[in-house]
């Protein structure tokens, strides 16, 4: 539970750091969240003979499932930011106008601001999800193209 509690000198803070240690003695530290590698990249693509790639359409298409959830996801985040536009009721301390501006600029929109930046990063996903889907087509055909040539020998 918090609770706020003034702190009126270095002994008010004295007791109250104290008083935490002895609450936080019992309990455990929970453990840090740490997410899983997810290989991103791991994978190199090496060139053989210099004019060709080896492709694997199976890790190619895992990867832009896993980049269209990603994309599904920063959507999430860019419909949820609109909360962040709101501006902020004035308060009563010298730096409340200036707080409230910074807060309206950064959860904006405007260039810097979190909306701004979320969509920033859905167009580049976007384009990485396009030219993706564009080079395994493109190598697709190839392979069809190669593999009916091979038939017909």
């Amino acid at each position: 539970m918090c609770v706020m509690e003034r702190v009126r000198g270095i002994e008010d803070a004295r007791r109250l750091r104290d008083e935490l240690d002895r609450e936080r003695r019992g309990r455990p530290a929970p453990p840090p969240r740490v997410a899983a590698p997810t290989t991103a990249g791991a994978t190199p693509i090496v060139a053989q003979d210099g004019d060709r790639i080896a492709l694997d359409f199976d890790e190619l298409d895992a990867a832009l499932t896993t980049l269209d959830e990603l994309h599904d996801t920063l959507g999430e985040h860019l419909r949820r930011a609109d909360v962040l536009a709101d501006h902020f009721g004035d308060g009563k301390g010298p730096v409340a106008l200036h707080m409230r501006r910074a807060f309206g600029l950064r959860g904006s929109g405007q260039d810097g601001g979190v909306q701004s930046s979320l969509r920033s990063y859905l167009d580049e996903l976007g384009a990485l999800r396009a030219a993706l889907r564009q080079v395994g087509s493109t190598h697709r055909a190839e392979d069809e193209a190669a593999a009916e040539g091979m038939r017909k020998l």
